[in-house]
């Protein structure tokens, strides 16, 4: 543990009837920092929060409170193709989406709530997520209330936790998430499972959780990473959501990694996990990278980048965003 980093680990922020929900809370000394909360990849059916790269050095480097959160994984009916995910000693409780959804806003609002009692700046939050949790992350940007999700799924949202605090962010980082299930051509893997069938079957609940499918002139700036060769989630899925939020007038930068594929590896086969992703982005600072950003102002004003020109995707990227976007 650092020693400038206080941790409170299994913070339970929700009572669900399949088990208590938990976030782990890392505070650097710094007085009111702002928040970052963290979403785990894994296919929403497999990993756990600690399933989060470095988060005391970063909450130290970058001066913001990080909370790494649980979310209801998927349940995985046997004879899926997602039978071979599924942990049986994962602790974590399991649901069907939106639960995944509503469980990442019910822990921003927790997180508001309870601003005081841990000394962040409930006013200052970014959510980021890497792969899955890249997917709920942007969601949570794009969607500042979980009842606004969309009529497909107003059946089985809910607004339990810290009902009056708002569940909005200011900014949001994502590695290679899904932004659009509708550019998947995945009939019979993990998404359906998600989605409860296939994009024919289900057009409106693909299109609703889709986060590219929400942004407005009002969502959050954002800074994607997603590297080129990526064969679990393809890069179009960032550039469209990069896209999408500069046809709205958003603030937006996206980082292609050439050659790279999912979680930061050369070869899929070597993926480990996102706890190692940021010390192999790292490792190589020069690595070959196309950044792409939108800057919008109003008319006589001087645009203000997101990133540095020549930053290399890695830990300072995101700190000179954040500082940015919620400082």
């Amino acid at each position: 543990m650092s020693d400038a980093v206080t941790v409170h680990e299994g913070v339970t922020y929700a009572e669900r009837e399949a088990g208590e929900m938990k976030l782990d809370l890392y505070l650097p000394e710094h007085e009111n920092p702002p928040l970052v909360v963290y979403v785990h990849g894994g296919g929403w059916v497999a990993e756990t929060r600690g399933n989060i790269p470095d988060p005391e050095h970063h909450a130290a480097e970058w001066g913001c409170a990080i909370a790494s959160v649980s979310y209801r994984l998927q349940e995985v009916p046997d004879d899926t193709p997602a039978e071979e995910m599924y942990d049986p000693d994962n602790p974590t409780p399991r649901g069907s989406f939106p639960d995944h959804f509503v469980d990442v806003k019910a822990a921003i609002r927790w997180l508001r709530a309870h601003a005081d009692d841990y000394g962040y700046d409930a006013e200052r939050v970014a959510a980021w997520g890497s792969s899955a949790g890249g997917h709920l992350a942007l969601l949570a940007g794009v969607v500042d209330d979980v009842t606004d999700l969309g009529s497909a799924f107003a059946d089985e949202v809910e607004k339990r936790v810290a009902p009056d605090e708002s569940g909005a962010v200011q900014a949001v980082v994502s590695w290679y998430g899904v932004a659009d299930f509708r550019l998947a051509a995945d009939d019979d893997g993990l998404v359906p499972l998600l989605l409860d069938g296939t994009r024919d079957e289900h057009p409106v609940r693909y299109a609703q959780a889709s986060p590219g499918t929400h942004v407005t002139p009002e969502s959050p700036p954002t800074l994607l990473m997603h590297g080129r060769e990526d064969e679990v989630v393809g890069v179009e899925q960032s550039r469209a959501f990069f896209d999408a939020l500069d046809d709205a007038g958003v603030n937006a930068a996206l980082y292609e990694l050439h050659e790279l594929n999912h979680v930061w590896v050369e070869d899929v086969e070597d993926i480990e996990s996102e706890r190692v992703a940021m010390d192999l982005l790292a490792a190589d600072p020069t690595h070959a990278q196309s950044v792409y950003e939108a800057t919008h102002v109003a008319p006589g004003e001087t645009p203000a980048p997101l990133v540095e020109d020549g930053t290399p995707a890695g830990p300072e990227a995101i700190r000179q965003f954040l500082d940015r976007t919620i400082r």
